[in-house]
């Protein structure tokens, strides 16, 4: 059972719409999570359609909509399995999929990650499938990169370990604003990039604190590398950087005994999620 911790209103043009984020409450037990969905899936029978970030329990029967041919789900569980459901005809997808057991109990610096996590996806709108866009063409080929930096007096953070793998040679930078950041009319639209390996940082302007995409192309306009940023103040940036490498072990040591979890969505949404704790 979860403890209702904050609304938030979204108001649009006629509609209101009602979205509440969940926090543990004390003594309850841990759910996974629903991480991605293609087609209408139900938990026990019940009519509402699962959503990204969407609370299921162990022991929870998942089925699929009637509707389709292809359904597909992900599902998280903050003890690093993942379980991937698929059928292709109504029986089986009738016949449905439980959710495992989660073991071992997270610990508890795990589970309020997986809930900060899960409450950032339940503020993605209703039909939304995946937590991000899937990159298509040649974005598909870029590389990616989680970090945090603090932000200098200037408005500028240094993205020079995201670009270790990157072959010296000139390129540009664009800078995307994601949240509650400064106006992006404030960020030159692209930025050069003279990178060699052998230099200290590379400057990127941002403005200020917030998260940040930053896109490294080439000069044939190929994304190269694809950064999320959580730009923190000088006093912010210790604590923020050190959980950041922990969620990033965390993961990492899941893979070497299952599937686990997707690496770089995951922190892309953690990032996310420490956005929300620190700028709003």
């Amino acid at each position: 059972m979860f403890a209702i911790e904050a609304g938030i209103l979204v108001l649009a043009a006629r509609s209101v719409t009602i979205v509440v984020a969940e926090s543990v409450a004390p003594g309850s037990d841990p759910t996974g999570m629903v991480w991605e969905r293609h087609g209408d899936w139900h938990l026990n029978g019940s009519s509402d359609t699962l959503r990204l970030g969407e609370a299921v329990p162990p022991g929870g029967l998942i089925t699929a909509g009637a509707e389709g041919s292809n359904h597909s789900m992900i599902i998280l569980l903050p003890d690093g399995q993942r379980l991937l459901c698929e059928c292709f005809e109504a029986k089986t997808c009738s016949q449905g999929f439980r959710v495992p057991a989660i073991t071992p109990p997270p610990k508890p610096v795990v589970w309020d990650m997986f809930v900060a996590v899960r409450n950032v996806l339940l503020l993605r709108p209703k039909a939304e499938e995946t937590a991000f866009p899937i990159p298509v063409g040649r974005a598909e080929m870029a590389g990616h990169f989680e970090m945090v930096a603090p932000v200098t007096p200037q408005g500028e953070i240094s993205i020079s370990p995201a670009l270790r793998v990157l072959p010296p040679g000139q390129y540009s930078l664009s800078v995307m604003t994601e949240g509650q950041q400064p106006a992006a009319s404030a960020i030159p639209a692209v930025q050069p990039l003279d990178w060699n390996s052998r230099q200290p940082v590379a400057q990127v302007r941002v403005g200020g604190v917030g998260l940040y995409h930053i896109r490294v192309s080439d000069q044939a306009y190929t994304p190269r590398i694809e950064i999320e940023v959580l730009a923190t103040s000088l006093a912010s940036y210790p604590a923020e950087a050190a959980e950041l490498k922990q969620t990033r072990e965390t993961i990492l040591n899941w893979r070497h005994t299952q599937e686990g979890w997707p690496l770089h969505p995951f922190l892309r949404v953690y990032l996310e999620s420490r956005a929300n704790a620190l700028f709003r």
